[in-house]
């Protein structure tokens, strides 16, 4: 595996999973948050 270049651009359905981590994440914390919120 030769680590890619940091100064390449990201292809299509890598910016997708990227972009599908980032929404699971951000829903979790909001999730989280909520359900913290109604527990405390």
């Amino acid at each position: 595996m030769t680590t890619p270049d940091p100064n390449r651009k990201p292809t299509k359905s890598e910016t997708r999973q990227g972009g599908m981590v980032a929404t699971a994440v951000l829903v979790f914390l909001i999730l989280f948050t909520v359900g913290f919120v109604l527990m405390g």
